[in-house]
Formats: C-alpha cells, structure tokens, sequence
C-alpha cells in the first residue's frame, strides 16, 4: 500500500508539473503572439510613414533621408513650371463654408493629380487653390515642355466634364527656365523649387 500511495504521489507530482510547464508554455505563446502584433503594427507604421515620405518627395530624395542621408540642393538647367489657382478664389472662400471649400479643392485637385500620372512631369505641391507640377526634374528628361503643356491641355479640357464639377475658371501659368531645388524642413520635409523661373509661372 505504501508503495501504491508513493506511485500515486509520484503520478501527481508529475501531472502537477506538466500542467504547470503546459501554462507556462501557453503564458510564453500568449506573449509572442502579442509581441509579434506590436512587431507587424510598427512594421506596418514603417511601411505607411515611408509610403507617405514618397509620396511628398521624389522617389530618390525620400531614398536618400529614409536612410539618414543628407540631401544638398540641386541646380537644374532648364525645367518646365506649372502654375495654377481658382479665379475668384477669395470671393468663393469667403461665401462658402469651410466643409465646401475642402470638397471643391479635393475635386480639382483629384482631377488634376489624375492628369499629372498620365505624364512624365512631377507634381511639387499644392497651397490652398495653387497646384503646382514641374517637368524635367527631379530626372532630367527631354520634351518637358511639351508634356507639361499638354497636361495643362487636359486638365482644362476634362475639368468641367466630372460630374458634379462647380463652375470654376483655372488660372494656369506656365514657364520655362533654370531652377534651384532642395529639401526644406525636417519634421515635415519638402521638396522646394526656387528661382526667377518658378516666380515668372505663378
């Protein structure tokens, strides 16, 4: 009987420790599964931050600061300048509410970078109603001009043929010349251009 009793005890000291090993393995489990959503959300956060970063800058210049290089300003020769603002702008901010203006500068813009990725030229920014796309840089490429004269062609002729479209006028400059461009800003960089050129087309 003092045998049985011992086996017993044994089997239960055993079972005891499995079981203990068995949540303490699943405790483990439960902390790499955990561990492992944390990895793939950064890793995710990483992936959008750097898809935005493109977004903002050329290909090559968000390249160069993802990976903690410096980026020194550029000259270039000879680029084409697009230049484009709502007529009236002014008077239609000041009798509009802020939730329509959103909505109109969101549809010409939409419109607009539609027309931009259908040619060679790189859209820089956009300030309130100004949209502004150069051609020949950041790659220096030939027959810049024409593609930006040609997207400015299109977007006047497809813009009042979206659905729901204000009746707005664009304003449209364009110009060609040397420029200056570089990265401005670190918390919210940008890819600025400078120079008599870029004046002369706004």
């Amino acid at each position: 009987a003092l045998n049985v009793d011992r086996k017993l005890a044994e089997i239960e000291r055993q079972k005891n420790n499995y079981e203990d090993k068995t949540l303490a393995a699943m405790a483990v489990d439960k902390k790499l599964e955990r561990v492992t959503a944390e990895l793939r959300c950064q890793v995710a956060q990483v992936a959008m931050s750097e898809r935005v970063l493109h977004q903002m800058l050329p290909a090559k210049v968000a390249a160069d600061l993802s990976a903690g290089r410096s980026v020194p300003s550029e000259a270039f020769d000879h680029v084409t300048i697009f230049f484009s603002d709502i007529e009236g702008f002014t008077s239609i901010s000041a009798s509009a509410h802020p939730v329509e203006i959103v909505s109109l500068l969101n549809m010409v813009y939409t419109v607009m970078d539609y027309c931009t990725s259908l040619f060679p030229i790189y859209k820089v920014e956009t300030i309130g109603d100004s949209y502004m796309v150069v051609g020949g840089l950041p790659e220096r490429a030939e027959g810049h001009t024409e593609a930006v004269a040609d997207f400015a062609l299109l977007v006047r002729r497809i813009m009042h043929s979206v659905q729901g479209m204000p009746d707005i006028r664009l304003r449209m400059g364009i110009n060609s010349g040397p420029v200056v461009a570089g990265v401005v800003g670190h918390l919210m960089p940008r890819y600025c251009l400078f120079g008599d050129a870029v004046n002369s087309a706004s």
